[in-house]
């Protein structure tokens, strides 16, 4: 009930964001693809494209703006469901995100394992001398119900303790345990960028070696096959120099396409 209200909630803001934009292609939905989108959108206007309207909400509110026509186009920074599949949507993945986990830079650890980590986020560990890092309390920053990053995160490390302080973007989340030396939280790699944040190692692999297990796909979702403004965009998405785009934005260009683990 609680993850149905918070979804509407976002909807609702969506369709007062969109219907107040100027007309143009709308991309609704994860605050982790917004950021690439933007600079996305501004190669393709360059390169002759249309008008681009990015608006945030998180991935489950860009899947149901696709699906109530507010937008074009979803953002989705997580696989489909089988009922979203069903329901006629159709995902076109545009790159490979690194989802890192994070601390302060004062922590001293430098990796854990995936098993540990899942402890960590469940709440297992609640002081950090349990992982033989400097004694005090654990804070867990995540994201929100509905975040395509909470959802990716929980199908490739586990569950997050209901404890969590949650927050309702990556951009809140780097703010959060940057502010917090016993904090630990999940992001994009590319917000390693913007911020005084120290990347772990997961199972002896640092973001972005070949190996390291945290890799989600990024996608534009559309109900059925794309066609006009939304085909044009994604097929600049998908091309060498919006490919180029994404690697410069510290994404994994989709003939990159990491090796499952």
């Amino acid at each position: 009930m609680r993850r149905t209200v918070l979804c509407c909630g976002l909807l609702i803001a969506l369709l007062m964001g969109c219907r107040s934009a100027p007309a143009g292609l709308q991309i609704a939905g994860s605050t982790s693809v917004q950021p690439v989108a933007e600079v996305l959108a501004e190669a393709y206007a360059g390169n002759g494209g249309g008008r681009v309207s990015i608006q945030g909400g998180g991935s489950t509110a860009g899947v149901q703006a696709v699906l109530s026509g507010v937008a074009a186009v979803g953002a989705v920074s997580r696989r489909l469901t089988p009922a979203e599949k069903a329901g006629g949507l159709q995902e076109h993945v545009i790159a490979y995100d690194v989802l890192t986990v994070v601390v302060h830079a004062d922590n001293p650890l430098k990796g854990l394992s995936r098993r540990q980590l899942g402890a960590l986020f469940a709440g297992a560990v609640t002081d950090w001398s349990q992982l033989k890092g400097a004694p005090g309390a654990v804070h867990i920053v995540s994201r929100e119900a509905g975040s395509g990053s909470r959802e990716a995160f929980r199908d490739l490390v586990g569950p997050v303790s209901p404890r969590a302080i949650i927050q309702n973007s990556a951009g809140a989340v780097r703010v959060a345990v940057m502010d917090n030396p016993q904090a630990v939280g999940y992001v994009s790699l590319g917000t390693l960028r913007m911020g005084r944040l120290k990347a772990l190692a997961v199972d002896g692999q640092r973001p972005g070696e070949p190996g390291y297990p945290l890799v989600r796909p990024l996608s534009l979702v559309t109900k059925g096959p794309p066609v006009g403004e939304a085909a044009r965009f994604i097929r600049f998405a998908l091309s060498p120099v919006g490919q180029e785009v994404m690697a410069e934005e510290g994404l994994v260009p989709v003939h990159e396409k990491p090796q499952k683990n």
